[in-house]
């Protein structure tokens, strides 16, 4: 089987990215599962490897064309520019870097250099963009990069736990303003074609949590109710609202193939309890490929060796090796007639139209 090229980016040089790569590819059967190509610095990741004590060896190439499968590949950014690294600290510089290094490699994934991409955590705060704009955050700039006019959905993803977010980072006070049936309605679908396309889940079952304690308010009974059934009679099996609390203290979360919370609190601080340290970030509904690491930058522990466990970042790469596969099946059946004219059923009220939904992604 052909090895898929992961692209990796640096992120915050004063943080645990690198620390993270270094660990994660020290042994070969991670190289041996994919083709690795960092967009990074050789002389910032020569550095990182000796502070921590590293055996990892990359090899610097020219291009992702040249990367070689079996080994660690290091597409250098910078040239022969030098990287102040300040463990730990917030700077204007690292900030720059870790766009650069982002730039780089979305440039590459949109023209099929790689097959998907994998980034590392920098820091909002530092990066300084050419035009002038707010940097919100990774996934909003790739989606404004490469996202051809479609949205992104920040799905955390752990095993079989997948909980996507209505809203993002917003003030809590924003959040009954943002919730409206088009919002809803366009996360669903994107939902429902990312868990058939992406994670090849025939007839999967979304459930779908309420914005108020009781879900007994007006944005349940005026929005989320009405966009819920609506879209299960055209093919998204979605269920509720349910009360956040009682649907994850019950474990009823376990009966879904995903969850969409309405606000970024709701389920991401959910998702952390139970993921622990192997889950990640995944980015729904663009035409390509991003996965991430579900932690942050790790100031407080950047450069001391104290990162005993990579399974994030592991997962990272194994669900973007995976979803690069199911988008080639998935495409490939989908080609056939007699595959588009299939209708799966679990029992006699599902009745899903598999074209009707993808159609509008």
């Amino acid at each position: 089987m052909e090895r898929i090229k992961i692209g990796i980016t640096q992120g915050d040089i004063n943080g645990i990215g690198y620390e993270l790569i270094l660990n994660t590819f020290e042994t070969e059967e991670m190289a041996s599962i994919c083709t690795p190509i960092i967009y990074g610095s050789p002389k910032v990741a020569t550095y990182h490897r000796k502070t921590i004590g590293s055996q990892t060896s990359f090899q610097v190439v020219d291009s992702a064309d040249a990367a070689r499968d079996g080994q660690l590949n290091m597409v250098n950014c910078f040239g022969e520019d030098e990287q102040k690294i300040d463990f730990g600290q917030a700077t204007e510089e690292a900030g720059k870097a870790a766009l650069t290094s982002l730039d780089m490699a979305l440039t590459d994934l949109r023209d099929g250099k790689i097959a998907a991409l994998v980034t590392m955590p920098l820091n909002n705060a530092t990066i300084k963009r050419i035009d002038g704009l707010p940097f919100k955050s990774q996934t909003a700039y790739i989606e404004e990069t490469i996202g051809e006019g479609r949205k992104a959905l920040k799905i955390f993803i752990a095993n079989n736990l997948r909980i996507a977010l209505a809203t993002d980072k917003i003030p809590v006070a924003e959040i009954p303003a943002r919730i409206n049936k088009d919002l809803l309605a366009e996360r669903l679908v994107i939902l429902h074609n990312t868990l058939k396309r992406d994670f090849f889940i025939d007839n999967p079952r979304i459930a779908v949590l309420a914005l108020n304690p009781l879900a007994n308010g007006k944005e349940e009974q005026d929005i989320i109710i009405p966009v819920i059934d609506e879209l299960f009679k055209r093919g998204v099996r979605c269920m509720g609202p349910f009360p956040a609390d009682e649907f994850f203290g019950t474990e009823n979360y376990k009966h879904f193939d995903a969850v969409l919370a309405m606000y970024y609190d709701q389920g991401a601080s959910t998702f952390k309890s139970i993921a622990q340290n192997e889950g990640i970030n995944f980015t729904a509904g663009l035409p390509l490929l991003r996965t991430a690491p579900a932690i942050g930058v790790g100031y407080d522990i950047a450069g001391k060796c104290m990162i005993d466990d990579e399974q994030s970042f592991r997962q990272a790469i194994y669900t973007a090796i995976d979803v690069a596969r199911n988008r080639v099946r998935f495409d490939r059946e989908r080609v056939t007639p007699l595959q588009k004219q299939y209708v799966a059923k679990r029992d006699d009220s599902d009745k899903l139209k598999l074209d009707q939904i993808e159609d509008e992604e």
